[in-house]
C-alpha cells in the first residue's frame, strides 16, 4: 500500500458525499467529536481513580526494609528475611561483640572467626 495522492483523496471525498449528503457530513463529524471526547473524559477518570487509589496501596511498605543478603523487601520487625531464611541483625564477633560488615567471614578488629 503507497501513500495516497491529491486525486485518490479527491475521489474518496466525492464518494462520501454522495454517499452521505452535504447536510449530514456536519453531524457524523460532531458525534464523532462528542464520542472522542467522552472517550477521553472515562479513560481520565479511570486515571485518576488509579492514582487516588495508589497512595493507599504504598503505605503499607513504608514499615519495611531489605534484607542484605538477597535485597528482598522484609518487615522492620522481622529477624529472618522470609526468602533467604537469614538473619536481619548485623553479624557480631563473639569476642569483641564488634558488627561487621554483612559477608564478612572474619572479625575486622580482632580477626576471630564469624
Amino acid at each position: 500500500m503507497g501513500n495516497l495522492g491529491a486525486t485518490e483523496l479527491i475521489i474518496i471525498i466525492l464518494i462520501i458525499l454522495i454517499f452521505f449528503g452535504s447536510k449530514k457530513i456536519p453531524e457524523l463529524a460532531a458525534g464523532l467529536g462528542k464520542g472522542m471526547k467522552e472517550f477521553r473524559k472515562a479513560t481520565r477518570e479511570i486515571q485518576d481513580d488509579q492514582e487516588e487509589s495508589a497512595p493507599a496501596l504504598k503505605a503499607p511498605q513504608q514499615d519495611t526494609t531489605v534484607c542484605y543478603y538477597c535485597n528482598a523487601r522484609v518487615a522492620k520487625d522481622a529477624r529472618f528475611c522470609p526468602s533467604c531464611g537469614k538473619s536481619l541483625a548485623p553479624p557480631r564477633c563473639s569476642k569483641c561483640q564488634r558488627v561487621n560488615t554483612i559477608g564478612a567471614k572474619f572479625c575486622a578488629e580482632c580477626g576471630e572467626k564469624l
